[in-house]
């Protein structure tokens, strides 16, 4: 819950400065993102690749995606710079304020 309040938050914040909107897609990437950021800080030194696989997968599966999708969606941020930088700017935005 306090997750999604700092995404939305960070989502009203990048509308009222007329940088480009955010959608439920880009929070949805955004979500996944900060869980995906949380599990790989939680891998210990020469953790076993299984587990690492298992673990992010479950992530992929708890946002109803795939690694694959994910991928997909990154690089498609790069075909609108201003776009991506207000996505990494919530991303940033949700990770500093936890």
């Amino acid at each position: 819950m306090k997750r999604l309040t700092l995404v939305l938050i960070a989502f009203l914040a990048t509308a009222c400065n007329s940088k480009p909107k955010l959608n439920s897609d880009d929070i949805a990437y955004i979500q996944t993102t900060v869980d995906l950021l949380k599990a790989r800080a939680n891998f210990a030194v020469g953790e076993d690749s299984a587990h690492i696989n298992f673990s992010l997968d479950s992530v992929y599966r708890r946002h109803h995606t795939s690694g694959a999708e994910y991928r997909t969606q990154t690089v498609s941020l790069a075909d609108n710079p201003k776009h991506a930088k207000a996505v990494f700017a919530a991303i940033s935005d949700s990770i500093s304020k936890k």
